[in-house]
């Protein structure tokens, strides 16, 4: 009879202490998740979780915790939908954008949007905003994207892709040179042209010569040579002699001297 109300005493006092409630909220909590519910960002969904999980995980045995775990129901709710969202900012090539909602995901990789996420920045974000911007022509950015890549704990596929885009920006900028020192040396001959006649027609050389001085000079003919040529450099000219340095757009120099192109 005794070990009989003995079982008995102890499976009341379990059920009892498996009902016991959450405590009262203390006024300082309650202050502290109402200000931190005010500073949440639905457009930021994941970060958002972050903080009210962490505060769950201080305050779990006040009453409210039920309260927060429907603010962190809510905001996981929220990410539906997101990772979309990014990738077509990314298809327009708002990056940045896209890039910053897709690390706010990747703070819940429990979520669907949030694996997508986190998945996504492993590599092919990245990868994609290479080839967008080698599309476009935009290679210098291109290239430190690629080589940023190239920093990573990558595979040997995604290695050689991004190798490739490397290797098509290394073939464009050698095309490029090659067309940007042609443009630059017409336009050095027809600078030397330029001279000439302004010295049949006055009997000396101009005393400066600048890009813009030549626009003022001679707005028409100026028009082929500004366009090939980042900037006039070293200009020195007495009444029968001139010396120049003529920079193209890529920052090929040309000396010349007296009519004609020494390097």
């Amino acid at each position: 009879m005794r070990a009989l109300i003995g079982i008995i005493f102890v499976a009341v006092s379990l059920s009892g202490f498996g009902c016991a409630k959450e405590a009262p909220t203390p006024h300082e909590v309650a202050t502290r998740f109402h200000a931190l519910v005010d500073t949440l960002d639905v457009n930021a969904p994941g970060a958002a979780v972050t903080r009210l999980e962490a505060f769950l995980s201080e305050n779990e045995n006040y009453e409210i915790a039920d309260s927060v775990r429907l603010e962190v129901k809510r905001f996981r709710e929220a990410t539906d939908g997101r990772y979309h969202e990014a990738r077509e900012l990314a298809r327009e090539g708002e990056f940045d954008g896209a890039e910053s909602i897709l690390k706010d995901l990747a703070q819940v990789p429990d979520t669907e949007d949030g694996a997508s996420a986190e998945r996504h920045l492993e590599f092919e974000f990245y990868f994609e905003k290479a080839k967008w911007l080698l599309i476009r022509q935009r290679f210098a950015d291109s290239e430190a994207v690629a080589r940023e890549l190239l920093s990573r704990d990558l595979n040997r596929f995604q290695r050689d892709q991004v190798e490739q885009i490397l290797d098509h920006v290394g073939n464009v900028d050698a095309a490029m040179g090659q067309s940007d020192r042609a443009h630059a040396e017409a336009a050095c001959r027809q600078l030397m042209v330029f001279l000439a006649n302004v010295y049949v027609n006055d009997g000396r050389y101009p005393a400066s010569l600048s890009l813009s001085d030549l626009e003022n000079l001679d707005p028409y003919t100026s028009k082929s040579i500004v366009g090939a040529l980042a900037s006039i450099d070293d200009y020195r000219a007495s009444q029968d002699n001139y010396s120049l340095v003529a920079v193209s757009k890529q920052g090929h120099r040309f000396r010349i001297v007296d009519g004609e192109i020494k390097d």
